[in-house]
């Protein structure tokens, strides 16, 4: 009969390690707290098991959205064993949500991970001894490395309710009472709360500690609220202090019980390591400069090195090249007519390619970035930039969406989830997705090689501008009483430095170049196939047919809407079908233009995509122009469509859409008009002065005072 289990424990504790380990999933797995936003579910085939990862949680008492999620599981839920997975290293912490799961009174088994970083703490954990006191079974493993699996599979099925007692008597009798009296409340809320024999004991600690939602579901109770009422003015009578400080009393005088008993401590070498690197990496002056180094080398070596050659030797040789010359031959032989041949090497190979090229880049980026982000210097950077964006009315939590957001918007949008102040969750929503992603690392690549080939400074330049661009409008929408709201404090754990595991790297730069490659596969290659019959078909001569692109109904359709970007330097039809199929999604940014500006036509000695802008974008400052609307406007539909989700307004949603189509119009005009003056390729006229109207309005909006009387976008905050 197959059983289900649930995973619980704090956060980087390594539950999402074992989760992939037992079940052969590709959840993401990151070093720093809260990579899993919500649960999670996988199967084990060989012992007949089903798997529940929860999000990871210091305590039961539902204050962060993880929490909620994973109490509303546990109380909810059906489940056959908890098995709690605690880190090795951090026992004290971990052991205080241990004995809140106890209080379930369902089968149990504590999974200690990551005893081989304990061993290089030099601590020694009795697991007897614990399994004693705790009355479940206890077993040593390292999800990470695949160790002792098969003894957690034997310890699950010799699973056993706890009969451990963590309060001092009074207090446990206190809580035997109300659980009795719980027994007897009504049927209905019973259900509600998943048979309140078994958790009984959980839902009588909670409303011996002013639990507000158990309170309200008990309203009407008044017998039970009176039997609740009558053993806190008890107990505190008894103890001399109020119930909520005396459980945590008497849970961490169990736990320190408990560890003296099983934790031999030593000279702990591993976290004296990590504390050398973090009073460097953290310092208050270094950690600013140390972050933009690093990014720099990220870039540098993701766009303008090693990333570069693989790209190169892909656009020239694989697909400049061997694709082309096989798909030729090919059309040859089978006498293929004219408009087969051009959608096949122009259309296909032209188009797909020439996004697909650019893949090398990509699986360098996101290496350099897993291995930043599982070592644990990530959380470093949360941290650091929390005092920055403090500043701005944003705190260091909202850099992990953003992080994220360098794969995909999509789940970037997702992880703001983690953020519970609502302003905060609405501002990262709308922003986040000013990060650079794999869909528009194609774009910057393909302009910083076309006119800035000597420069290494493009990539990690833009990166900086889109956190330029955060703060800007974190600063700008905190003014407005529909978005000003207390900055939440910032907790994180930090975690120790870890060495990065090859599987996980590589788990991770599959799955978010697997990501790029299959919407490469589906929704670019429509797109370039429309593009390319649009491109070379019209009405002509009363009848249907091929024609020059000039002619084409795409040119006409372009050179329509082209006078919207003249402002911006670049005023062909080409590049505004180019923005307007990147609005639908980045990628298609580069295979419209590969289609349209004929890359199957280029000389071979001069294959590349690059070569063919210096024809569409005069000067480098139009180019930047570009590269900064197509960055900054609407993300793909898929990522808009998970921003409408999670804004869970109509109004805000719009809000959202028309502000970053603003501000990315804005921003290039500055960037064409002011970056062309300075750099002497536009001469001053009427475009410099509307830029800097621009520059003007913008400085307006971050000094303005807080409008607290007047508020022209009222939306009504979530409730959690």
């Amino acid at each position: 009969m197959s059983k289900t289990i649930v995973l619980a424990g704090n956060q980087n504790c390594g539950k999402t390690t074992l989760f992939n380990c037992i079940t052969g999933a590709n959840q993401y797995v990151g070093n720093w707290p809260g990579v899993t936003l919500d649960r999670v579910s996988g199967y084990v085939a060989s012992q007949d098991l089903k798997v529940v990862d929860l999000p990871g949680l210091y305590s039961l008492s539902p204050y962060s959205p993880e929490e909620i999620v994973s109490r509303r599981f546990l109380l909810e839920g059906k489940y056959d064993v908890i098995v709690n997975v605690v880190d090795a290293t951090h026992l004290d912490r971990s052991l205080s949500l241990t004995c809140e799961l106890l209080s379930f009174k369902r089968p149990m088994v504590l999974a200690i991970n990551m005893m081989d970083l304990a061993a290089k703490e030099h601590l020694e954990i009795d697991l007897k001894a614990l399994e004693k006191t705790l009355g479940v079974p206890v077993v040593a493993i390292s999800a990470a490395a695949n160790e002792n699996i098969d003894a957690l599979f034997a310890a699950i099925k010799q699973a056993q309710v706890s009969p451990a007692v963590v309060y001092d008597e009074v207090l446990q009798e206190s809580i035997n009472k109300i659980a009795t009296a719980l027994t007897a409340a009504d049927s209905s809320l019973q259900a509600a709360a998943n048979s309140k024999g078994e958790s009984s004991n959980f839902i009588a600690l909670s409303l011996l500690q002013h639990d507000k939602n158990y309170l309200a579901l008990y309203q009407d109770k008044e017998a039970l609220l009176s039997e609740v009422n009558k053993e806190v003015l008890s107990l505190e009578k008894h103890f001399g202090t109020d119930v909520e400080s005396l459980i945590a009393q008497e849970r961490y005088a169990f736990i320190d019980r408990t560890l003296k008993q099983v934790v031999t401590t030593g000279q702990g070498r591993y976290n004296s390591l990590s504390q050398r690197i973090d009073n460097i990496v953290t310092n208050r002056f270094l950690a600013i400069p140390i972050f933009a180094f690093i990014v720099y080398m990220v870039y540098y070596l993701a766009v303008s090195t090693i990333g570069t050659m693989g790209t190169d030797y892909a656009n020239d040789v694989l697909f400049g090249e061997y694709a082309t010359n096989a798909a030729t031959a090919l059309m040859t032989s089978i006498n293929a007519p004219e408009w087969l041949s051009g959608l096949v090497i122009d259309g296909i190979i032209g188009g797909v390619g020439a996004v697909l090229g650019f893949v090398p880049q990509m699986i360098v980026l996101f290496i350099l970035l897993s291995l930043l982000e599982q070592s644990g210097y990530m959380t470093r950077v949360a941290f650091v930039l929390d005092r920055i964006f403090r500043h701005f009315g944003l705190s260091g939590r909202c850099f992990i969406p953003m992080i994220v957001a360098t794969g995909c918007g999509v789940p970037a949008v997702m992880a703001t989830n983690s953020i519970d102040n609502i302003n905060e969750k609405r501002i990262t929503i709308i922003t986040t997705t000013f990060m650079p992603c794999s869909a528009k690392l194609p774009i910057l690549a393909m302009i910083a090689a076309a006119f800035f080939p000597e420069s290494t400074l493009v990539a990690p330049a833009i990166y900086f501008l889109a956190i330029f661009a955060i703060a800007f409008t974190a600063l700008v929408l905190k003014k407005d009483s529909a978005f000003n709201e207390e900055v939440s404090p910032f907790v994180m754990e930090m975690p120790n430095y870890t060495m990065p595991k090859l599987r996980n790297v590589l788990r991770s730069t599959y799955e978010r170049c697997r990501a790029f490659v299959i919407k490469a596969g589906t929704v670019i290659f429509t797109t370039v196939v429309a593009i390319w019959f649009l491109s070379n078909f019209n009405f002509v001569d009363g009848g249907f047919g091929m024609v020059d692109v000039s002619d084409s109904m795409l040119a006409a359709f372009g050179s329509a809407l082209a006078f919207i970007f003249i402002p911006l330097g670049f005023a062909s039809w080409q590049a505004s079908v180019a923005i307007i199929t990147g609005l639908l999604a980045k990628e298609n940014v580069v295979g419209t233009l590969a289609v349209l500006l004929g890359l199957g036509e280029v000389a071979e000695d001069d294959a590349s995509l690059g070569a063919a802008l210096h024809g569409e974008f005069t000067t480098s400052s139009a180019a930047l122009a570009f590269l900064a609307f197509n960055l900054f406007s609407t993300p793909c539909i898929a990522a808009l469509g998970a921003m409408k989700r999670q804004l869970q307004s109509k109004r805000l949603f719009i809000f959202a859409i028309v502000y970053m189509l603003a501000f990315s119009y804005s921003l290039s005009l500055i960037i064409y008009e002011l970056g062309g003056l300075i750099m002497g390729q536009v001469a001053f006229g009427p475009g410099t002065v509307v830029a800097i109207a621009l520059v003007l309005v913008g400085l307006y909006l971050v000094f303005r005072p807080e409008r607290k009387n007047r508020v022209n976008l009222r939306i009504p905050a979530k409730q959690i």
